[in-house]
């Protein structure tokens, strides 16, 4: 089998176990650049270990296309994309010995999460707060969402009225892979849902599944639209830090790590399957204590 082929059931693969589209479409560009830099006619069977190993310390691995040098932890991803296809044909039964099987990754520091601080939080509200009409109070509903429940973008965008219980105080989502979860709500959130419904009775009332975050014409507002939202509200706000919707994510997990120093708890809201995922809210959260013991004498 030609390795462009190989590299198209695999994505589809990908897609039929219910990997986040993230990861799809990072794996895709990284087999993609490996099958233009070794030849996407060549066969499995001809690739050898040693063809990787050119490739990982080729260029098209190393520099990105600006010239700069690429991150450690960037490399290792392309590393894990190799990896995964690899298997993916060994289990296919296309080759019979894998020629990833040599790859390990490189000693790479995580990288640190962007977290909102509590002044930044507080200037997105009051400009939120002071524009009115029905887009700013969808916005305001989409920052408070993510920013109380630490919830991936995607699972904002999948959000139907009928996965909302104010009864309970739940969020019924989709999760990364597809997965169905169920995520707690603070009081405060809980009575924004329940404002932002009474006043939207009339798009509430065709069905549990409308959409939650809709767009002017009344459609599922998409995930680069919600992203484009945030960033305006940033500006305004006088915010110049680079941040993404993701930020509040790693706001949510912060701060709720420094509120119950349970890194475990954590890790159960945010849905992670390890709880090594986790530990990087830890290592922020222990700034402030690394800032204190410097005035114990």
């Amino acid at each position: 089998m030609r390795l462009s082929q190989a590299i198209t059931h695999f994505t589809r693969q990908m897609a039929a176990n219910g990997c986040s589209v993230h990861t799809q479409k990072a794996y895709a560009r990284d087999l993609a650049a490996f099958a233009r830099w070794l030849g996407e006619n060549v066969q499995l069977s001809a690739i050898k270990p040693d063809d990787l190993a050119r490739f990982l310390i080729s260029d098209d691995v190393l520099i990105t296309p600006d010239g700069q040098p690429r991150k450690p932890i960037t490399i290792n991803h392309t590393k894990s994309a190799l990896r995964s296809f690899f298997q993916f044909c060994v289990e296919s039964g296309w080759i019979k010995e894998n020629p990833a099987r040599l790859i390990r990754s490189a000693p790479a520091a995580p990288k640190e999460p962007s977290i909102l601080t509590d002044d930044e939080i507080r200037r997105i509200r009051a400009i939120l707060a002071e524009n009115k009409g029905q887009f700013a109070a969808r916005d305001r509903l989409s920052f408070e969402i993510l920013l109380g429940t630490g919830i991936r973008l995607g699972s904002l965008v999948g959000l139907n009225v009928g996965d909302i219980d104010l009864e309970t105080g739940t969020l019924h989502i989709r999760a990364k892979g597809g997965a169905q979860e169920r995520v707690f709500i603070n009081p405060a959130l809980s009575a924004m849902l329940a404002g932002y419904l009474r006043e939207s009775a009339t798009e509430a009332k065709r069905g549990a599944n409308v959409p939650l975050i809709r767009s002017k014409s009344g459609q599922r507002l998409g995930g680069r639209q919600i992203q484009l939202n945030f960033a305006r509200w940033l500006r305004q706000a006088g915010i110049t830090r680079p941040f993404s919707v993701h930020s509040c994510r790693h706001t949510f997990a912060t701060r709720l790590y420094q509120k119950t120093g349970d890194l475990y708890l954590v890790q159960r809201a945010l849905g992670h399957r390890q709880i090594t995922t986790t530990e990087t809210y830890a290592t922020v959260g222990d700034d402030a204590l690394r800032r204190a013991v410097t005035f114990v004498s």
